[in-house]
Parts: structure tokens; C-alpha cells; sequence
């Protein structure tokens, strides 16, 4: 039985909830999608699916075979589109939704050389750094930090945002520099957060993962203000390397607890899942996932 075709159909039932609508939505019969399903099943070794009179749902290995099949699903997408529609040429409006800080700092420099290789694409840009409901607030695509749970969206990795925990020389002539990362609690500190949020500095080390919770005068959901505070000697500071790259080149900020790795997280690419994806916002992915991935540098 084809792989392909049992995951397409393992997809649609979890999407649709029962055997019956998946079979009809793929012209197929209610015993070809059981038996579609129940070769998954016996393929994975799992069960996918607690069966009842009245309902169907996914059991918790269900869920995860599902996010993976959904994403192995977009990529075969992604890669059908690219191949028979490279001649379509971009043109309307395409809608995106991106955090603030990434986009202003890396994409917005990169923008013209995309625009000007697209003259009859009109992209409208929203900053926000909350997550917004693609389908619901007609945005084609959105660059953001979580992954979204959903059987309807198509999530792209492409980086980590690698954080630098550093201090101005000023500071660190009056104050020192943390050895350890226990350490960074008795430091002055430039706390990216909401005003109650509690937060952790998390990182790596040859120890396991090891926690610092950061004190300080300034709390920001604004990593701008907490890099100028951090330059002005007003405490250490977790930024993301691609904003103080040239501050640490320049030596205005110095990197500290290197032996240690930050906890980060991973940017994305989000847009929803479709049969037959545009041709702007198929260049629009592939210009970010060229730019911006991780065989980017």
C-alpha cells in the first residue's frame, strides 16, 4: 500500500475527525481509508486513534506522528510547487505578519533586492509579537518565534536566534564579570519580559542545563532599550547576536559565560497549509529560507 497516499489519508481523518468525511473529501472508500490508516498503525507500531461510537481522537502518539507527517507533507508541497510552478510569475498582495525586531534588523535591509525581483508583488508588512490567526485575519504568512500547533498551518524552520549574555567594559571594571552562570543572580541585569512575567536565563553546559533568574532596574519587551541600557553600563544583558554583532566587534560589549550555551529559540516561517500554494508566497518562503536558514550562515 503507497506510504504517501496512507499519510495523506491519516491527515485528513485526524483533520476531519472521522473515516467517513476524510474518505469522501479524498474520493475514497470509508474501508480503503481504514485500511490506509490501519497500515500506519501496524507500520509505526503505534495507535493512532482511540475509536468510540460517537467519537474519534488522536491518541498522544497520534499527535506526534501527526506533526510529523503534516510537516512532511508541506516539505513534499514546497518542493511539488517549486518544481512545476517556477514559471508563474508573483504578482497581488501578499499579506505577512512578522515580530518586530527580526524583521526590522535583518529582513527590512534585504527587502529591495526581493521587491525589485518582483515588481508586480505588493507585500503589506504588520509588526507584532503576538501570534496572530493567519486564516482568520487573512495574512498569507507570518515569521515568529513559536510553533504553532495546528492541523491547518505549514511551520518552515529557519534558525536558531542565538542569544550572547554581555556587559559594557564600564561594567565590568565596576562590577566584575560573572564566573558561573549561579553567578548572574548577583548581578545587575537588563531583563527582556513583561513587568510580572517571570523569567529564566537558561543555558546548556557540559553539566546539563543549568537557570539564573535575572534582577535588575529595567524590564523591557524591547531588546532595543535593554541593548542601550547595556551600552550605557546599566547591567548585563541577553541579546540576540544579529543585534549586538557589531557592538561585540567594536568592543562597546563584551561576551560573557561563554562557556556555556544559551537556551534559544527558533524562528519559523508559518503560513497555511494549501493544495496549490501562490506563486508569491512560494518566492516569499524561498527568499526567507535563502536569506534567513540555517545553511544561510
Amino acid at each position: 500500500m503507497d506510504l504517501l497516499k496512507s499519510v495523506q489519508v491519516f491527515a485528513k481523518v485526524a483533520e476531519t475527525g472521522s473515516f467517513s468525511r476524510a474518505a469522501t473529501r479524498l474520493s475514497i472508500s470509508n474501508a480503503a481509508a481504514t485500511r490506509h490508516v490501519a497500515m500506519l498503525e501496524k507500520r509505526f507500531a503505534v495507535r493512532l486513534f482511540e475509536r468510540t461510537t460517537r467519537r474519534l481522537r488522536l491518541t498522544e502518539a497520534g499527535h506526534v506522528c501527526l506533526e510529523h507527517c503534516i510537516r512532511a507533507l508541506a516539505e513534499l508541497e514546497l518542493a511539488e510547487m517549486s518544481a512545476s510552478h517556477g514559471a508563474v510569475t508573483p504578482e497581488g498582495t501578499l499579506r505577512v505578519s512578522s515580530t518586530s525586531l527580526f524583521w526590522m534588523v535583518c529582513i527590512a535591509p534585504r527587502l529591495p533586492a526581493f521587491l525589485r525581483r518582483y515588481p508586480s508583488l505588493t507585500l503589506q508588512v504588520n509588526l507584532t509579537e503576538r501570534q496572530p490567526d493567519l486564516v482568520d485575519e487573512g495574512y498569507d504568512a507570518s515569521v515568529q518565534f513559536l510553533e504553532p500547533i495546528g492541523q491547518t498551518l505549514v511551520a518552515r524552520r529557519l534558525r536558531r536566534i542565538d542569544r550572547v549574555v554581555c556587559a559594557s567594559p564600564d561594567y565590568i571594571a565596576r562590577r566584575g564579570r560573572p564566573a558561573s552562570i549561579p553567578e548572574v543572580e548577583g548581578h545587575d541585569c537588563l531583563v527582556y519580559a513583561q513587568s510580572a512575567e517571570a523569567v529564566e536565563w537558561q543555558f546548556d553546559t557540559e553539566n546539563g542545563r543549568v537557570a539564573a533568574v535575572p534582577f535588575g532596574q529595567l524590564r523591557s519587551t524591547d531588546a532595543q532599550t535593554l541593548r542601550l541600557a547595556a551600552l550605557a553600563g546599566l547591567g548585563l544583558v541577553r541579546s540576540p547576536r544579529f543585534l549586538i554583532e557589531e557592538d561585540i566587534r567594536d568592543g562597546r560589549l563584551i561576551p560573557l559565560l561563554e562557556h556555556a550555551r544559551s537556551v534559544d529559540p527558533d524562528l519559523y516561517v508559518v503560513f497555511p497549509s494549501r493544495k496549490f500554494m501562490p506563486a508569491k508566497l512560494r518566492v516569499f518562503v524561498d527568499f526567507l529560507s535563502t536569506e534567513f536558514g540555517e545553511q544561510s550562515g
